[in-house]
Protein backbone atom coordinates (compact mmCIF):
# COMPACT_ATOMS: atom_id res chain seq x y z
CA UNK A 1 0.00 0.00 0.00
CA UNK A 2 0.87 3.38 -0.79
CA UNK A 3 -0.16 6.69 0.16
CA UNK A 4 -0.11 10.26 -0.12
CA UNK A 5 -1.63 13.26 1.74
CA UNK A 6 -4.69 13.11 -1.15
CA UNK A 7 -4.88 9.92 -2.75
CA UNK A 8 -4.85 6.92 -1.18
CA UNK A 9 -3.66 3.36 -3.56
CA UNK A 10 -3.99 0.07 -1.93
CA UNK A 11 -3.59 -3.49 -3.67
CA UNK A 12 -5.67 -6.95 -2.25
CA UNK A 13 -5.86 -9.67 -4.35
CA UNK A 14 -5.76 -8.29 -7.88
CA UNK A 15 -7.97 -5.90 -6.89
CA UNK A 16 -6.18 -1.79 -6.70
CA UNK A 17 -8.57 0.52 -4.70
CA UNK A 18 -7.62 4.68 -5.78
CA UNK A 19 -9.37 6.61 -3.01
CA UNK A 20 -9.66 10.54 -3.40
CA UNK A 21 -8.91 11.85 0.26
CA UNK A 22 -9.83 15.36 0.20
CA UNK A 23 -12.77 14.93 2.30
CA UNK A 24 -13.18 18.61 3.83
CA UNK A 25 -13.76 20.15 0.32
CA UNK A 26 -15.80 16.80 -0.68
CA UNK A 27 -13.06 15.72 -2.84
CA UNK A 28 -13.61 18.85 -5.12
CA UNK A 29 -10.50 18.72 -7.50
CA UNK A 30 -7.81 21.47 -6.83
CA UNK A 31 -4.43 20.74 -8.75
CA UNK A 32 -2.59 18.62 -6.46
CA UNK A 33 -5.63 16.30 -6.70
CA UNK A 34 -5.38 16.22 -10.57
CA UNK A 35 -2.15 15.69 -10.30
CA UNK A 36 -2.16 12.97 -7.96
CA UNK A 37 -4.90 10.94 -9.66
CA UNK A 38 -3.12 11.36 -13.16
CA UNK A 39 -0.01 9.46 -11.31
CA UNK A 40 -2.83 6.91 -9.79
CA UNK A 41 -4.13 6.12 -13.25
CA UNK A 42 -1.42 6.45 -14.97
CA UNK A 43 0.32 3.34 -12.70
CA UNK A 44 -2.66 1.46 -12.72
CA UNK A 45 -3.28 1.16 -16.09
CA UNK A 46 0.15 -0.05 -16.31
CA UNK A 47 0.15 -2.52 -13.34
CA UNK A 48 -3.43 -3.92 -15.34
CA UNK A 49 -1.75 -4.59 -18.77
CA UNK A 50 -0.93 -7.53 -19.81
CA UNK A 51 0.99 -9.59 -17.74
CA UNK A 52 -0.12 -6.97 -14.89
CA UNK A 53 -1.16 -8.08 -11.14
CA UNK A 54 -4.19 -5.76 -11.02
CA UNK A 55 -7.11 -7.38 -12.55
CA UNK A 56 -9.81 -4.96 -11.19
CA UNK A 57 -9.87 -1.19 -10.04
CA UNK A 58 -12.06 0.14 -7.97
CA UNK A 59 -12.13 4.52 -7.51
CA UNK A 60 -14.18 5.74 -4.09
CA UNK A 61 -13.74 8.43 -2.10
CA UNK A 62 -13.46 9.26 1.75
CA UNK A 63 -15.89 11.44 3.34
CA UNK A 64 -19.75 12.45 2.36
CA UNK A 65 -18.98 13.49 -1.27
CA UNK A 66 -17.67 11.16 -4.00
CA UNK A 67 -16.30 14.35 -5.90
CA UNK A 68 -17.74 17.58 -6.08
CA UNK A 69 -16.33 18.63 -8.91
CA UNK A 70 -13.63 22.00 -9.83
CA UNK A 71 -12.46 23.48 -6.75
CA UNK A 72 -14.43 26.62 -6.85
CA UNK A 73 -11.69 28.59 -4.66
CA UNK A 74 -8.95 27.25 -6.62
CA UNK A 75 -11.21 28.67 -9.78
CA UNK A 76 -12.14 31.83 -8.33
CA UNK A 77 -8.31 32.88 -7.32
CA UNK A 78 -7.40 31.68 -11.04
CA UNK A 79 -10.11 33.90 -11.85
CA UNK A 80 -8.21 36.82 -10.38
CA UNK A 81 -5.11 36.49 -11.52
CA UNK A 82 -5.81 35.56 -15.27
CA UNK A 83 -4.57 31.92 -14.74
CA UNK A 84 -5.63 28.42 -15.17
CA UNK A 85 -6.94 28.58 -18.63
CA UNK A 86 -5.12 25.80 -20.13
CA UNK A 87 -5.59 23.28 -16.80
CA UNK A 88 -8.52 21.40 -18.93
CA UNK A 89 -5.40 20.48 -21.27
CA UNK A 90 -2.53 20.19 -19.05
CA UNK A 91 -4.15 18.57 -16.12
CA UNK A 92 -7.94 17.60 -16.48
CA UNK A 93 -7.65 15.68 -19.89
CA UNK A 94 -4.65 13.95 -19.04
CA UNK A 95 -6.61 12.79 -15.99
CA UNK A 96 -9.38 11.35 -17.78
CA UNK A 97 -6.91 9.91 -20.77
CA UNK A 98 -4.96 8.12 -17.58
CA UNK A 99 -8.51 6.54 -16.67
CA UNK A 100 -9.87 5.78 -19.56
CA UNK A 101 -6.35 3.58 -20.56
CA UNK A 102 -7.14 1.25 -17.61
CA UNK A 103 -7.66 -2.20 -19.60
CA UNK A 104 -9.73 -3.96 -17.27
CA UNK A 105 -12.88 -3.51 -15.41
CA UNK A 106 -13.14 -0.67 -13.28
CA UNK A 107 -15.88 0.03 -10.69
CA UNK A 108 -17.00 3.75 -9.04
CA UNK A 109 -17.83 2.91 -5.94
CA UNK A 110 -20.22 6.53 -5.10
CA UNK A 111 -21.68 7.51 -1.72
CA UNK A 112 -22.78 10.84 -2.30
CA UNK A 113 -22.90 13.70 -4.47
CA UNK A 114 -21.04 13.86 -7.53
CA UNK A 115 -20.50 17.07 -9.58
CA UNK A 116 -19.15 18.34 -12.68
CA UNK A 117 -15.77 16.80 -13.18
CA UNK A 118 -16.71 14.11 -10.15
CA UNK A 119 -19.55 13.35 -12.70
CA UNK A 120 -17.09 12.97 -15.70
CA UNK A 121 -14.66 10.57 -13.62
CA UNK A 122 -17.71 8.71 -12.03
CA UNK A 123 -19.00 7.88 -16.19
CA UNK A 124 -15.39 6.60 -17.10
CA UNK A 125 -15.40 4.31 -14.98
CA UNK A 126 -16.97 0.92 -16.06
CA UNK A 127 -19.54 0.26 -13.67
CA UNK A 128 -20.93 2.77 -10.80
CA UNK A 129 -22.41 0.75 -7.78
CA UNK A 130 -23.72 4.05 -5.79
CA UNK A 131 -25.60 4.13 -2.21
CA UNK A 132 -29.15 5.76 -1.51
CA UNK A 133 -27.54 9.15 -0.67
CA UNK A 134 -25.51 9.53 -3.88
CA UNK A 135 -26.72 11.96 -6.43
CA UNK A 136 -25.19 13.64 -9.81
CA UNK A 137 -25.51 16.72 -11.08
CA UNK A 138 -23.29 18.71 -14.25
CA UNK A 139 -23.18 21.90 -12.26
CA UNK A 140 -21.67 23.68 -15.54
CA UNK A 141 -24.52 25.38 -17.34
CA UNK A 142 -25.13 27.53 -13.79
CA UNK A 143 -21.64 28.53 -13.85
CA UNK A 144 -21.74 29.38 -17.19
CA UNK A 145 -19.49 27.07 -18.43
CA UNK A 146 -19.60 23.53 -20.70
CA UNK A 147 -19.11 19.98 -19.62
CA UNK A 148 -15.62 18.74 -19.37
CA UNK A 149 -14.08 15.62 -18.63
CA UNK A 150 -15.27 14.05 -21.82
CA UNK A 151 -18.98 13.72 -20.20
CA UNK A 152 -20.99 15.47 -23.18
CA UNK A 153 -20.05 11.82 -24.72
CA UNK A 154 -19.91 9.58 -21.86
CA UNK A 155 -23.28 10.59 -20.81
CA UNK A 156 -24.39 10.67 -24.44
CA UNK A 157 -23.35 7.16 -24.43
CA UNK A 158 -25.51 5.80 -21.61
CA UNK A 159 -29.00 7.90 -22.16
CA UNK A 160 -28.46 9.05 -25.79
CA UNK A 161 -28.59 12.41 -27.01
CA UNK A 162 -31.65 13.93 -26.23
CA UNK A 163 -31.64 12.79 -22.88
CA UNK A 164 -28.34 14.09 -22.33
CA UNK A 165 -28.85 16.98 -23.67
CA UNK A 166 -31.75 17.57 -21.48
CA UNK A 167 -29.55 16.61 -18.11
CA UNK A 168 -26.85 18.92 -18.92
CA UNK A 169 -29.02 22.09 -19.54
CA UNK A 170 -31.72 21.35 -17.15
CA UNK A 171 -28.97 21.08 -14.72
CA UNK A 172 -31.34 19.45 -12.32
CA UNK A 173 -29.68 17.19 -8.98
CA UNK A 174 -30.38 13.51 -10.01
CA UNK A 175 -31.04 11.18 -7.49
CA UNK A 176 -29.67 7.43 -7.36
CA UNK A 177 -32.80 6.14 -7.61
CA UNK A 178 -33.72 8.37 -10.70
CA UNK A 179 -29.69 7.90 -11.96
CA UNK A 180 -30.77 4.09 -11.56
CA UNK A 181 -33.64 4.52 -13.98
CA UNK A 182 -31.80 5.90 -16.40
CA UNK A 183 -29.39 3.47 -16.66
CA UNK A 184 -26.34 5.13 -15.04
CA UNK A 185 -25.81 3.31 -12.88
CA UNK A 186 -25.48 -0.49 -11.94
CA UNK A 187 -26.64 -0.83 -8.83
CA UNK A 188 -28.47 1.28 -5.76
CA UNK A 189 -27.56 -0.25 -2.26
CA UNK A 190 -27.62 1.38 1.06
CA UNK A 191 -24.94 3.22 2.49
CA UNK A 192 -23.89 0.40 4.71
CA UNK A 193 -23.75 -1.99 1.81
CA UNK A 194 -21.75 0.01 0.17
CA UNK A 195 -18.42 -1.05 0.60
CA UNK A 196 -19.28 -4.74 0.54
CA UNK A 197 -21.41 -4.49 -2.57
CA UNK A 198 -17.98 -3.16 -4.52
CA UNK A 199 -15.76 -5.39 -2.94
CA UNK A 200 -18.19 -8.35 -4.00
CA UNK A 201 -18.00 -7.16 -7.69
CA UNK A 202 -14.39 -6.37 -7.68
CA UNK A 203 -13.31 -9.56 -6.54
CA UNK A 204 -15.26 -11.21 -8.77
CA UNK A 205 -13.64 -9.49 -11.78
CA UNK A 206 -10.19 -10.14 -9.90
CA UNK A 207 -10.77 -13.75 -10.10
CA UNK A 208 -12.20 -14.02 -13.67
CA UNK A 209 -10.89 -14.02 -17.36
CA UNK A 210 -8.96 -10.96 -17.52
CA UNK A 211 -7.89 -11.41 -20.95
CA UNK A 212 -11.04 -11.73 -22.24
CA UNK A 213 -12.13 -8.57 -20.10
CA UNK A 214 -9.57 -6.60 -21.02
CA UNK A 215 -10.72 -7.54 -25.22
CA UNK A 216 -14.40 -6.92 -24.68
CA UNK A 217 -14.13 -3.61 -22.85
CA UNK A 218 -11.45 -2.63 -25.20
CA UNK A 219 -14.45 -3.79 -27.98
CA UNK A 220 -17.31 -1.83 -26.25
CA UNK A 221 -15.72 1.42 -24.76
CA UNK A 222 -14.45 3.84 -26.96
CA UNK A 223 -12.29 6.06 -25.16
CA UNK A 224 -10.81 7.40 -28.05
CA UNK A 225 -14.03 9.21 -28.57
CA UNK A 226 -14.33 10.19 -24.99
CA UNK A 227 -10.72 11.54 -25.27
CA UNK A 228 -11.59 14.05 -28.53
CA UNK A 229 -14.90 14.50 -26.80
CA UNK A 230 -12.72 16.15 -23.98
CA UNK A 231 -10.54 17.71 -26.02
CA UNK A 232 -13.84 19.56 -27.49
CA UNK A 233 -14.83 20.35 -24.52
CA UNK A 234 -11.32 21.78 -23.19
CA UNK A 235 -11.44 24.65 -26.48
CA UNK A 236 -15.34 25.36 -25.49
CA UNK A 237 -14.25 26.28 -22.29
CA UNK A 238 -11.62 28.69 -23.28
CA UNK A 239 -13.70 30.16 -25.18
CA UNK A 240 -16.48 30.47 -22.06
CA UNK A 241 -13.60 31.86 -19.25
CA UNK A 242 -13.68 34.99 -20.34
CA UNK A 243 -17.72 35.83 -20.76
CA UNK A 244 -19.65 37.84 -18.97
CA UNK A 245 -22.14 34.96 -17.55
CA UNK A 246 -19.22 32.96 -16.50
CA UNK A 247 -17.89 35.94 -14.72
CA UNK A 248 -21.56 37.15 -13.43
CA UNK A 249 -21.76 33.45 -11.79
CA UNK A 250 -18.43 33.57 -10.07
CA UNK A 251 -19.62 36.93 -8.54
CA UNK A 252 -23.12 35.73 -7.62
CA UNK A 253 -20.95 32.90 -5.57
CA UNK A 254 -18.61 35.03 -3.95
CA UNK A 255 -21.97 37.55 -3.25
CA UNK A 256 -24.21 34.60 -2.41
CA UNK A 257 -27.12 35.83 -4.62
CA UNK A 258 -28.62 34.34 -7.77
CA UNK A 259 -26.18 35.00 -11.35
CA UNK A 260 -27.88 37.43 -13.75
CA UNK A 261 -27.41 35.85 -17.19
CA UNK A 262 -27.09 37.95 -20.35
CA UNK A 263 -26.50 35.06 -22.83
CA UNK A 264 -22.94 37.26 -23.18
Amino acid sequence: MSNTDIVTVADAAGVRTITLNRPEAFSSLNRELRLALIDAFTAAAADSATGGTVRAVVVAATGKAFCAGQDLREQLQDARDGTGKDKVFSEYNPMMAALLSIPVPVIAAIQGPAAGAGWGIAMACDFRVVASTASFKGAFSGVGLASDCGLSQSLTDAVGQAKALELLLFDEKITADRAAELGIVTSVVEPDALAETVAALAARFAAGPTASYREIKALVRDAAAVNARADDEGHAQVRLFTTHDHSEAMAAFLEKRAPGFTGQ
